[in-house]
């Protein structure tokens, strides 16, 4: 048995530990101090539509007004696609292939918006719906994400539709396609920043830019089998509050004549064409340089990857490729950098293996959807193999093309599992020489055709709700 006396006699006999103990955080950490007691509450899913019908085939802005009750505490897009042929005939036969891109659920669009009397209050684009999601989630969280988006295999033709396996299957299959988009946005962050609709004085809306249907297919072999688009919907997950503590709630945050504003977030998206990548070797001295000036407002967190050009042109719209090197530059100094971005390939007589990225992925606590093609199997210092001989990568989504390993994540918050919190914040706008410049150095392996490089950009805002003298409310978002 030990004796806590000798212990206890050491630690007193301290002079540091008398100090620390001194200090005025010193609590006893037993004491009974808080408990999770709610007020009275309902969760409940409302289904909202569109104020419009939806074409089936053309690029379309849709407007969703969302309820005028409730507290909005999570979001999601659904976007329903009908099949060509239930009975899987003429579209399985060779040349009339059909499927839809990975992630349909996100790439059939290309903005939201979230608009409060013409004010947009937040903003998503696919591309940081992917990089957001698919960073933060465990391998477990990101087959969930494929499951929900429809990221699959494509599968190969066959005439046989019951042969048919991932998106081609799918496209076969009686009762339509209905893929979700997880809406995250500053009411995400925690039951104390959710979007009040109960109180506001006008109508919320939720504003969707959708490409035109033959955007959303990666195979169309034929024009008139396509899986056209058949309706939308907001799945908005509501706090109902009992009568009185809705009456109580609403006294406690609105008072007449006043402001009140909690910490919030934005995202942004800015792309650049490289005609010609600069391959990371020896004698490479200058990588290839964007001027972010189109990015402005108190960055938290930016995520970086590439594109091939050929690659979304074949409705492929993310597969990240290799890059070596990424900086950011500002009046000729490097204000932050990764040296090793890409994790190297054994088989090459030059560019060997790297675990600097995983070494990123730890130190920032973003999962990156981790894990091998074959579960248990992936052996990154074998050359990138599974057990079964097939190729892997460090954090395969979907059909396995997409490594998000690839997607380079220049984290200057502290919190990866929230997106709100003022915990590390760069003024873009006032980083002096006219901006930031990104460089970027492609690995050695990548290809030398076009690419496009994308920027996707967490930044900090303010969301404020102003009560009127008369106890009309409104609200408003303000970044810098």
């Amino acid at each position: 048995m030990s004796n806590e006396t000798i212990i206890l006699r050491a630690n007193e006999n301290s002079s540091l530990y008398n100090t620390i103990k001194a200090r005025n955080s010193k609590q006893n950490v037993f004491d009974y101090r808080e408990e999770a007691n709610a007020c009275p509450f309902v969760k409940k899913t409302e289904i909202a539509t569109p104020q419009s019908s939806m074409n089936n085939q053309n690029q379309q802005t849709l407007k969703i007004p969302l309820a005028n009750h409730g507290l909005l505490y999570d979001l999601y897009l659904k976007t329903k696609f009908s099949t060509p042929g239930a009975d899987g005939t003429n579209h399985t036969d060779a040349g009339h292939g059909t499927a839809l891109t990975n992630w349909a659920g996100a790439w059939s669009w290309t903005k939201c918006r979230l608009v409060y009397q013409g004010t947009t209050l937040f903003e998503w684009t696919p591309e940081w719906i992917m990089c957001s999601q698919y960073t933060r989630a465990t391998k477990e969280k990101s087959l969930q994400l494929d499951h929900m988006m429809g990221g699959s295999i494509l599968g190969v033709e066959n005439n046989t539709a019951t042969a048919l396996v991932g998106r081609r299957a799918a496209a076969t299959s009686a009762g339509g396609i209905h893929l979700l988009a997880p809406l995250k946005a500053f009411f995400s962050d925690g039951l104390g920043r959710v979007l009040d609709l109960y109180s506001l004085n006008s109508t919320v809306f939720l504003e969707i830019d959708y490409r035109a249907n033959d955007q959303a297919h990666e195979v169309l072999e034929t024009a008139t089998n396509f899986c056209g688009y058949d309706g939308c919907e907001a799945i908005c997950k509501l706090i109902e509050l009992s009568p009185q503590e809705l009456s109580a709630y609403q006294a406690r945050n609105y008072v007449p004549g006043s402001v009140s504003s909690q910490l919030g977030f934005t995202t942004t998206h800015f792309q650049e064409a490289v005609a010609s990548p600069v391959l990371i070797t020896g004698s490479s001295q200058v990588g290839n340089k964007i001027k972010l000036n189109s990015i402005s407002g108190l960055v938290r967190r930016l995520f970086v990857y590439s594109t091939l050009d050929a690659d979304t042109t074949a409705k492929k719209y993310f597969i990240p490729t290799k890059l070596s090197r990424v900086r950011l530059l500002a009046n000729n100094s490097v204000i932050h950098e990764q040296l090793e971005t890409s994790s190297g390939d054994v088989n090459s007589t030059s560019n060997g293996y790297r675990g600097d990225i995983a070494m990123e992925a730890y130190s920032n606590n973003l999962p990156m959807s981790y894990g091998g093609v074959v579960a248990g199997a992936f052996d990154p210092m074998g050359g990138g193999k599974g057990s079964d001989g097939a190729a892997g990568v460090p954090a395969p989504i979907a059909d396995g093309e997409t490594d998000m390993s690839r997607v380079v994540v220049i984290n200057f918050a502290l919190n990866p599992d929230d997106y709100s919190s003022a915990d590390g914040l760069v003024s873009f706008s006032q980083v002096s020489g006219g901006g930031p410049i990104l460089e970027c150095f492609f690995d050695s392996s990548a290809s030398s055709n076009p690419h496009t490089i994308h920027v996707v950009a967490e930044i900090a805002s303010i969301t404020t709700y102003n009560t009127s003298n008369s106890g009309s409310i409104s609200i408003k978002t303000i970044t810098e």
